[in-house]
């Protein structure tokens, strides 16, 4: 399996805190892309993540999850429908695309996030409660192909939890074995590719973890 990974950490001034990212991704064959993409893009004091899925395999997948994040890369993000919005207008023509958007927001330490398609979303604290994780909200649909609007919702994102975005290509099992404060994000990214990605499909796996700056 030809694995691609990258890791850093963000800083933000208010609040003293930082946000420690990893991904992980795949192609459905050694040797091709990836239908998947992400998106890490600071705007103000807010946070944009996010995961597209383009429809099938290979180039053809490719080109609709960048067409995606292109939009995303200059759309305004004080709306998270408006993000979806412009987002399917440029993915018309191709073959369309599952989309996750998480607006990370370390000073109300909160995050507003949304779905179209088959992409997880998870938060949970470290190490994981079961009984205090939150999972995002699918709507049914394709960006680019059917549009049916999205669910914002807004959850608790304190210090000390962990987000964790998905595409399909990554079972869902993934959830059974959540990060811990232990173990660094991009430790684990890499550790959950290997477990619960399928080797029938372009699989990405994403985590953000929100911290305290030592002093």
């Amino acid at each position: 399996m030809a694995v691609s990974a990258d890791s850093g950490s963000i800083a933000f001034e208010t609040g003293g805190t930082r946000i420690d990212w990893a991904a992980a991704q795949a192609p459905k064959m050694a040797g091709s892309v990836c239908g998947d993409g992400y998106l890490l893009r600071r705007s103000g004091s807010r946070l944009m993540v996010a995961l597209a899925d383009g429809v099938g395999s290979g180039q053809g997948a490719q080109a609709a999850a960048n067409a995606c994040l292109e939009a995303l890369a200059t759309v305004s993000a004080n709306s998270i429908a408006e993000v979806f919005e412009t987002a399917h207008e440029r993915v018309l023509g191709t073959r369309g695309a599952a989309l996750a958007v998480a607006l990370i927001d370390p000073e109300l330490a909160a995050v507003e996030w949304a779905a179209v398609g088959d992409v997880e979303g998870v938060i949970c604290a470290l190490p994981p409660d079961s009984e205090g994780s939150s999972a995002i909200l699918q709507k049914g649909g394709t960006l680019g192909v059917q549009f049916p609007g999205v669910l914002p919702q807004i959850q608790p994102f304190p210090p000390n939890h962990i987000l964790v975005l998905a595409s399909d290509g990554v079972s869902r099992r993934f959830r059974d074995a959540l990060p811990t404060a232990r173990m660094p994000p991009q430790e684990w990214v890499a550790s959950c590719l290997a477990t619960y990605g399928k080797d029938h499909d372009d699989r990405t796996v994403l985590a953000l973890s929100h911290q305290r700056r030592s002093p």
